[in-house]
């Protein structure tokens, strides 16, 4: 990680039902984020969700991605969403991804995207 020196980052993960405080619905869809001290001061680049709720824990490496970023003071949000597998997650992932890079196309399964259907293959980790 010492070789990697980005100026901002974007970590995209799920939400595990029991790291969430409070209940999680089965049928609707949650996003989240997460942001370093750093990003927070300078602006949110992502506006379409809310933070995370308090209390709740995000872990693994996405959690691990951001602590690295706060430690360096670097600009770093990690967007959760529930739940962990299925379309409607995948949709949510795709609206926050062209919000923060408008410049690339989505749509085509270009990244694989509308390709992955079998929860085996999805990760906990989307990107």
């Amino acid at each position: 990680m010492d070789g990697i020196r980005a100026e901002k980052v974007v970590v995209l993960d799920s939400i595990q039902g029991r790291n969430f405080r409070g209940k999680l619905p089965p049928d609707e869809t949650l996003g989240f984020k997460l942001e370093t001290n750093e990003q927070r001061l300078v602006g949110s680049v992502v506006r379409g969700l809310d933070y995370f709720t308090s209390g709740s824990v995000v872990d693994g490496l996405g959690a691990a991605i951001l602590a690295r970023c706060q430690m360096r003071k670097s600009l770093g949000t990690l967007c959760v969403t529930w739940p962990e597998f299925g379309g409607s997650a995948m949709l949510m992932v795709k609206s926050v991804l062209r919000e923060v890079l408008p410049e690339v196309e989505f749509g085509g399964g270009l990244l694989g995207f509308d390709r992955i259907r079998d929860p085996l293959f999805e990760s906990d980790l989307y990107t």
